[in-house]
């Protein structure tokens, strides 16, 4: 794996998980026995960051002498090299795919299309889950099957490739002399592995998630949303280290001369009392019960009725994160299983 990274960066930009005092995240990589493949779970902040940066300038402008306004857009800056991002969970594929639907959908944007376009995503199956792992209940792990160039799987002695892509396999025509073809008992033992993962997800006893937007609907006015909220700090924690979380706000920061300045986008929580703020001053999301229960609704009603699927992958970063200890399972499960029911006012 070293002589193949080595010979990436040739040619791309590598984009790999690196230990760091804080845990294991994505970084640009200059040397490949910096790039851990054998971190467990998920890193600490999805790779979403290389595709919808927390803070990205989108614009320049100003008024030239004639007060006519120019407009230098940092697309063209954008565009620029080739990028390979290598270790990259099934949860956090799946995530890139949630993103794909949003950003390329009815609405394109040129900035993640762009990066999109000129990113290689080469994943990593999964060989032991962490505590909260969950992605076998939404779908999207411990294996996939689309959204990525290359996929490698761990063995043990050696990695098990599959190609994805046109551009999966000629990362693979060009190298070789590294790669030989798989036998069938590589294969099975893949399977192996995976099948152990699953399982061991499966120990949890989650419930059915497949139909929870349906349970939701019906529990819009629990009490449970006003004794959670009582609890959620609203600090936006699980928002910024959610891999399919795209709320943004946008600022314009001009210059002193106030003929010139920049737009910015930055990432922006629907936890914030600040979010729903509009240009009128009036806020339409004032109670925190409200605003907690809009991700959780988000995540697995709006969604459905927005891209035709739920946008949680089961990463487990939001509770990981949470400094109230508030567990999305165990709210989840509280949702499906019953418990409290009586009804509240509406928030």
């Amino acid at each position: 794996m070293p002589i193949f990274l080595d010979r990436i960066m040739k040619y791309y930009q590598l984009i790999g998980p690196v230990k760091t005092e804080k845990g294991v995240s994505f970084e640009y990589v200059s040397e490949c026995d910096k790039v851990d493949l054998d971190y467990l779970g998920h890193t600490v902040l999805p790779p979403k960051k290389f595709f919808f940066p927390p803070i990205e300038e989108m614009f320049a402008y100003e008024y030239d002498e004639t007060g006519n306004l120019r407009i230098y857009d940092f697309l063209e800056e954008v565009s620029k090299g080739m990028r390979v991002i290598v270790g990259v969970k099934p949860c956090d594929i799946s995530s890139l795919l949630v993103l794909d639907k949003v950003f390329t959908g009815e609405y394109n944007d040129p900035y993640y299309t762009t990066r999109r376009n000129n990113t290689l995503v080469v994943g990593l199956t999964c060989n032991k889950p962490k505590e909260y792992c969950f992605c076998t209940y939404v779908g999207s792990g411990p294996s996939i099957k689309k959204g990525f160039d290359l996929l490698l799987s761990d063995l043990g002695d050696m990695y098990l490739v599959e190609v994805g892509s046109e551009k999966g396999w000629k990362l693979t025509k060009f190298n070789l002399d590294i790669f030989n073809e798989a036998e069938n008992e590589d294969i099975k033992e893949r399977e192996r592995i995976l099948l152990e993962v699953e399982e061991e997800i499966r120990k949890k006893g989650l419930p059915n998630f497949a139909t929870i937007d349906k349970v939701l609907v019906e529990r819009f006015l629990d009490r449970i949303w006003d004794d959670y909220s009582r609890k959620c700090l609203a600090c936006g924690k699980c928002n910024f280290t959610c891999p399919t979380c795209r709320c943004f706000t946008i600022s314009d920061e001009p210059n002193p001369d106030l003929k010139s300045g920049k737009r910015f986008r930055i990432w922006d929580s629907c936890h914030f009392l600040s979010f729903t703020k509009v240009a009128s001053g009036e806020v339409f999301r004032k109670d925190r019960p409200s605003r907690f229960k809009q991700r959780i609704y988000h995540k697995f009603v709006y969604s459905i009725n927005e891209i035709g699927s739920i946008s949680c992958v089961g990463c487990g970063r939001c509770i990981e994160v949470c400094p109230a200890k508030i567990n999305i399972l165990d709210v989840l499960k509280e949702v499906i299983v019953g418990g409290k029911s009586v009804s509240a006012k509406v928030s």
